[in-house]
């Protein structure tokens, strides 16, 4: 065989191998990825023309991840080949990546500007594991310290190994990495991510094996240790005038969590999930449910063509015709960064009324608690 006609197929069976790797979403560099509070508002936005495709998984993430300058990264251990035939009708974008996720029997989650895909145990608690190793070298208070903490973006080529990743960032930023041997041998397709803490940066090549890592002395000597089942931050929060009765409710509300009353005050003992959970039911606010409630028998449904102008009159609209009475918490949204004069677009397909409501506020940061015909509208965050 001549060396040209070799060289062109080895290009070929190596870009093959590339295409089946996992790993995370490179970016035009003319779009950077998202970052910040665009992140969330990116992932509630309606996708008007639904959500379709019979590619692999990994290129389904990899589509939207791109087409809407959300940085994915793929766990390692997910089946990037995995065929999928999947149609979802004005979806949000976050909801698309998790359908393409349970798909293959995964999860999502996000780590800053990041969804990462992965085993429903790993996505449990990468952000927890994170926040934890956060506040563990934030009490260190050394330059070692903070280099951890310190943002960069993070990128390799095709065939990287984790174990390689691991030493550069070591290397990089002037710190040892032990226990490296519990990182198997394994090939990476190429990646691109937006600004992390050089903890995240490790978390997140670490988590894939289920490690994690403990900070010893000034910080500047890491190793590698499993990630423990057994794994929460403490937070206190006001006990009120029936902590007991409070207390039980929310043990009911997380209860993989420990919720008990300590001098007046509630302790719990939680991932930073169920954390979330009790601060939106003290604000008196629902979780955003991962999933709709189904249509009730006889319910009411809308088709509304494509749609777009400011939040306002989008609304003042909707409540003129479907005879509601809108109460707009103007204050809350302020101090949220959130105008009413954002234009917003959207279009639903045999949609309930809630699911009307949803595709117009969700793209432009609001909530809505719905009683009837009383649509009361406050910040989602």
């Amino acid at each position: 065989m001549k060396g040209g006609a070799w060289t062109r197929r080895a290009a070929g069976v190596l870009a093959s191998v590339a295409a089946w790797l996992g790993g995370a979403a490179p970016a035009p560099a003319s779009e950077p990825w998202r970052t910040g509070p665009s992140v969330e508002q990116q992932l509630r936005m309606v996708l008007d023309k639904g959500f379709r495709t019979e590619a692999p998984l990994r290129g389904a993430v990899l589509g939207l991840a791109r087409s809407h300058r959300v940085a994915a990264l793929v766990d390692r251990r997910v089946n990037p080949d995995r065929k999928l035939s999947l149609t979802l009708d004005s979806p949000v974008l976050e909801e698309a990546f998790r359908q393409i996720a349970r798909e293959d029997g995964q999860e999502i989650t996000r780590l800053g500007p990041v969804v990462y895909l992965g085993p429903s145990w790993t996505c449990a608690r990468l952000r927890t594991v994170c926040a934890l190793r956060r506040q563990e070298v934030e009490r260190l208070a050394t330059p070692a310290a903070r280099t951890l903490l310190s943002s960069a973006r993070m990128e390799w080529a095709d065939f990287a190994t984790p174990r390689q990743l691991l030493a550069e960032l070591a290397s990089a930023n002037g710190l040892e990495i032990a226990g490296m041997d519990q990182v198997p041998h394994d090939l990476w397709a190429g990646a691109d991510l937006p600004p992390l803490t050089l903890i995240d940066r490790i978390g997140l090549i670490a988590i894939q094996f289920d490690l994690t890592f403990e900070a010893l002395a000034d910080g500047s000597r890491l190793t590698l240790v499993p990630v423990p089942d057994d794994l929460g931050i403490v937070r206190e929060y006001p006990g009120g005038a029936q902590p007991e009765a409070l207390v039980r409710k929310w043990a009911a509300l997380v209860p993989d969590a420990e919720v008990r009353v300590v001098g007046g005050k509630i302790r719990v003992r939680g991932l930073i999930e169920d954390h979330e959970a009790l601060v939106a039911a003290r604000n008196d606010r629902p979780p955003r449910p991962l999933r709709k409630p189904p249509a009730k028998q006889g319910e009411a449904r809308f088709t509304i063509s494509a749609k777009k102008g400011p939040l306002d009159r989008m609304l003042a609209e909707l409540a003129e015709k479907l005879d509601l009475d809108l109460r707009i918490d103007e204050n809350a949204l302020k101090r949220a960064g959130i105008s009413l004069a954002q234009e917003v677009s959207f279009r639903v397909r045999d949609a309930t009324l809630d699911d009307v409501l949803e595709a117009v506020l969700s793209p432009a940061g609001c909530a809505f608690r719905r009683q009837g015909r009383i649509v009361e509208v406050f910040p989602a965050r």
